[in-house]
């Protein structure tokens, strides 16, 4: 392959990898393209997406996109997954995939700079998505909030409910005080 072919495909790589703050690295050796594209669609269900790359191109295009570390993990035939809304939600649908099919391997990631081995990237599934951390933090902000306004609304409510009952009781007091009708006077 010439050098100019080489720069073009490293430039493509570039382009797609940039933006992206993580990626992991599959093994696919020996899954056919059937199964290769049924991976594609459910990846791409979650707006990710996977592209085989060549290792000396791809380690050169995320060194280049600010993904480094890469090199150790491009050995032998790999495939570079990334996009979606967090790496969690990657290797979340990466472990289900790998339950049906065995043989796809994760190799490894780069999650914010950090370069992962399997194992530790096989963990991420475990984690939350970032979605539910930030429904988490939501909750935890709103709830002394809303506990603080429950202490500040009961009171008020009781005494709002005294008031009320204490009106209503003058009012039947000034009804039963009042004086009766005259009778009419008779001629």
């Amino acid at each position: 392959m010439s050098k100019r072919v080489k720069s073009l495909i490293t430039a493509e790589l570039q382009n797609k990898f940039k933006g992206a703050d993580s990626i992991v690295v599959v093994d696919y050796i020996g899954i056919d393209s059937k199964t290769t594209a049924g991976i594609r669609s459910d990846l791409r269900k979650k707006k990710v997406k996977l592209t085989v790359v060549r290792n000396a191109l791809a380690a050169k295009a995320l060194e280049s996109a600010g993904l480094k570390g890469a090199t150790g993990l491009l050995k032998g035939t790999n495939a570079v997954v990334y996009g979606g809304e967090s790496v969690v939600d990657i290797v979340k649908e990466l472990v289900e995939q790998i339950k049906k099919i065995d043989k796809l391997k994760i190799k490894g990631s780069i999650v914010e700079g950090q370069l992962l081995d399997t194992k530790a990237t096989t963990a991420l599934a475990k984690l939350p998505s970032k979605k539910e951390l930030q429904g988490i933090i939501v909750g935890q902000i709103k709830s002394p909030g809303s506990k603080i306004a429950g202490q500040l609304k009961g009171p008020a409510t009781k005494i709002a409910g005294q008031i009320k009952k204490h009106s209503e009781n003058q009012e039947e007091k000034e009804k039963g005080a009042a004086p009766a009708p005259e009778a009419p006077a008779a001629a």
